[in-house]
């Protein structure tokens, strides 16, 4: 029996191993001290949700690859201080990626009058973990990583799965499918965020073999993994944008739909003032749970 996997995927594979193998020929010290700035991004709201997420997203695969893409032979302690610098940063955008997420689960889609399950219902639990089927195509990717990457221990390839691939057709998603697609990109967040140890828990022994190949190949596999989903929200999103009303929701600014929700809660909160409830009725608490999210973006 085989690994279920699309072409798209192998691609993505394949280009992140030739990227890697670029950078370790390159690898240096002094160059591997220089991290790329992220906390200018992090609080920007002059773009949308939308265009955050695409220069996060990014971001995280530069730092991902340039993060394990180390020659270790080279690699000393002012290495290893810049290592836990940049996975600090790795964790800081897969969790800020994760929170808008959830902003487009629980509030865009909605907005956008698409159809979404109940909290609690075993499809959306499903959906926001990863299946069986998705955990074998992951331990594929990290063989195919292992087999790829120069950098990594070949001689640990037997213990990964050799099951041969089947190569699925290329399925259209449509805007039923967009809430499981956002479902299966946090999973792979919050799994990828899960490989990453806090800067105090990581030391030179991490960088000693296998550890340092299981670490890795399984980080480059989630992060291709996350990159794929995100390739079939795109497309959805693009289709999506076909209606007026819909591409003037997406592309809105974050500080443009914060002050709209703002204010629609204060009118929503005045009203239940006037009519002497004590309670937000349940209109009301679902605005203030998406001006909640919003301001978190």
């Amino acid at each position: 029996m085989g690994v279920a996997t699309s072409e798209q995927h192998l691609s993505l594979n394949r280009r992140l191993a030739q990227e890697s193998n670029r950078l370790v020929k390159r690898f240096s010290n002094k160059s591997y001290s220089k991290i790329e700035k992220i906390h200018k991004l992090l609080p920007r709201r002059d773009i949308s949700v939308e265009r955050k997420k695409e220069l996060l997203a990014k971001k995280l695969h530069n730092a991902v690859v340039a993060a394990f893409s180390i020659d270790k032979g080279k690699f000393n302690k002012s290495s290893l201080e810049a290592l836990k610098r940049r996975i600090s940063a790795i964790r800081e955008m897969t969790g800020r990626l994760r929170g808008i997420n959830y902003y487009i689960e629980t509030s865009l889609l909605d907005d956008l009058n698409v159809p979404i399950k109940k909290k609690g219902s075993a499809g959306l639990r499903l959906q926001g973990s990863l299946a069986r089927d998705e955990i074998e195509a992951l331990e594929y990717a990290a063989y195919k990583l292992i087999e790829g990457a120069a950098m990594l221990d070949k001689r640990l390839l037997d213990k990964y799965s050799r099951k041969k691939s089947i190569i699925l057709k290329k399925q259209k998603m449509k805007t039923k499918d967009l809430e499981f697609v956002l479902g299966k990109e946090s999973a792979a967040l919050e799994h990828l965020e899960a490989k990453l140890p806090p800067p105090r828990a990581i030391g030179m022994a991490l960088l000693k073999e296998p550890a340092f190949t299981h670490w890795a190949a399984r980080v480059f596999a989630l992060l291709s993994y996350f990159e794929h989903m995100h390739h079939k929200e795109r497309g959805i999103l693009s289709g999506l944008k076909k209606r007026k009303s819909a591409k003037r929701a997406i592309n809105r600014k974050i500080a443009h739909l914060i002050r709209e929700k703002s204010e629609l809660l204060g009118l929503m909160q005045e009203k239940a003032a006037s009519m002497e409830k004590l309670r937000l009725d349940g209109a009301a608490k679902r605005e203030l749970h998406k001006f909640t999210a919003a301001i978190r973006l």
